[in-house]
């Protein structure tokens, strides 16, 4: 069995770990972005190159790790029970909220519309039911304890952010705006969602709320995508900010650090959103460094990130759910902690906040 999993973790991390170009850019109006076959991140953004054999010794390290881990230690105060969570949920009435359901999903509700952030509720980020990066700990919501969910957000298609066992799983589709990058669409139109908006960065989804309009902005990242190594970077992927009744989240996706381009999404959300109330920062699956910059920022990345956003309050995302990479299991939030100060909001897994507040 241990030659199974290790073999099946090490198609799972391929799918992961691949990166390559996918054409050459385009000419005429077409966007700096958009390339023959696929997308590339914005300009000046940060280039990871990885050898193949350091991506060899890294996914022999990894399948070590699979095949021998007993388990991470998890703090007890990580998470709530779930019985506790739906309570505190219930308690909460008909305030807008968010709540941490694990790694980037979330549930969050601004004038009455109910959002879910790259929504994963199955026991594996993985194409496969028996290999790959396993669930640490059960989501701290269950589907069936959701709300009736208005919209749905996913940031690019990995498979620790697009989960087609959530999608299917989901109740009331028809009823469901579905907004996803470009090359996304079609999880969703077979699935039976009730509008699909396929999004490039900066454009603009906006649906009716309880006294106005909710509005989202599909904003860039510094990532890459895909679900094979056959299609990679052939879908977008991108952070997103979105508001409504006078509350904005900003949601990372996954990303690396930029010089400019969060400052410039800051001041787009400022014009656009209102600012950034709440931001969810994206802080895991960091190292090594040498692997894992270009595409995903360290903690004190994420603080600084959320800064340039004008976030006032930070909380930390994408880590003690499942293990992607070498870092130890709370380091991530520690550091984050110490970089953001008291902007850094730390939620346990489960747990729901009024944004009244939060942002307060």
């Amino acid at each position: 069995m241990s030659a199974v999993i290790g073999l099946g973790a090490v198609v799972v991390l391929g799918v992961f770990l691949s990166s390559c170009g996918t054409g050459k850019p385009l000419g005429g109006d077409k966007p700096y972005h958009h390339l023959e076959k696929g997308f590339r991140n914005p300009p000046g953004s940060m280039v990871r190159y990885v050898s193949v054999g350091r991506r060899l010794q890294f996914l022999g390290q990894a399948v070590w790790r699979q095949v021998t881990h007993s388990g991470q230690p998890i703090p007890a105060d990580h998470a709530l029970a779930r019985e506790k969570a739906k309570a505190q949920l219930a308690a909460i009435g008909d305030a807008d909220f968010v709540s941490w359901i694990g790694h980037a999903s979330f549930l969050v509700r601004l004038d009455g519309v109910s959002v879910l952030t790259d929504p994963v509720f199955g026991r594996r980020a993985s194409p496969m039911s028996f290999a790959g990066p396993a669930r640490l700990l059960p989501p701290g919501l269950f589907i069936e304890d959701l709300p009736p969910i208005d919209v749905v957000v996913i940031s690019h298609a990995h498979y620790d952010h697009l989960d087609v066992h959530t999608l299917d799983n989901l109740p009331n589709r028809e009823n469901i705006t579905a907004i996803v990058p470009l090359g996304l669409g079609s999880y969703f139109t077979e699935r039976g969602y009730g509008t699909v908006r396929e999004v490039d960065w900066y454009d603009e989804v906006t649906v009716p709320s309880r006294s106005g309009e909710f509005r989202l902005t599909a904003y860039p990242a510094v990532h890459w995508s895909n679900r094979s190594p056959f299609d990679v970077n052939r879908s977008l992927w991108m952070s997103y900010g979105f508001s409504a009744g006078g509350r904005s989240v900003f949601h990372t996706g996954d990303t690396e650090t930029h010089d400019t381009l969060f400052s410039d999404i800051g001041a787009h959300m400022a014009k656009n959103h209102g600012g950034c109330d709440l931001g969810l920062m994206s802080i895991g699956a960091y190292a090594p460094r040498d692997f894992m910059s270009g595409a995903h920022m360290d903690p004190e990345g994420g603080a600084a990130m959320g800064r340039d956003v004008g976030c006032k309050r930070m909380v930390p995302m994408h880590w003690g759910t499942f293990i992607l990479s070498f870092e130890p299991f709370v380091e991530p939030r520690d550091r984050f902690v110490k970089a953001a100060g008291n902007q850094a909001l730390v939620m346990k897994i489960g747990e729901s906040l009024k944004m009244e507040d939060i942002s307060n």
